[in-house]
């Protein structure tokens, strides 16, 4: 044994280790859950503005009436935090139409102050045949 108190026995005690290299690691797991967290939120943003486009084409195929499609449009995607509706138009063509969408999602991890300038256009598109 030498007289040295810093010596050989006391860096073989690896006490505490394990806890070292978990919270060197924390971070990481922590950006991970917040990426998965932005990515089915824009999941859900899709979705719902695809089933919006989708059930503004079914009400404007059965009624022809476009501010019925267009209130169907904003009452299906609500007053999302993340997801806001910028405007529908439709090209009608005799039978056949076309229901355009657009809308704004907001991403999840951006202050609110920023989140007007830091969102994707989410543009979706329905077709159909008016029935009356």
């Amino acid at each position: 044994m030498s007289g040295n108190k810093w010596g050989m026995p006391h860096l073989r005690n690896e006490k505490g280790a394990v806890s070292l290299e978990f919270l060197g690691t924390l971070p990481y797991y922590f950006l991970l859950f917040l990426l998965l967290w932005q990515v089915v939120a824009s999941g859900y943003a899709i979705m719902t503005a695809r089933s919006a486009a989708s059930e503004a084409a079914k009400v404007y195929s059965l009624t022809g009436n476009r501010q019925e499609a267009d209130s169907m449009a904003r009452s299906i995607l609500g007053n999302a935090a993340n997801l806001q509706y910028e405007s529908l138009s439709i090209n009608d063509s005799g039978t056949n139409f076309q229901v355009r969408l657009e809308s704004r999602h907001s991403l999840v991890l951006v202050p609110k102050q920023w989140r007007s300038s830091a969102s994707i256009e989410l543009d979706q598109t329905a077709s159909g045949r008016l029935i009356n």
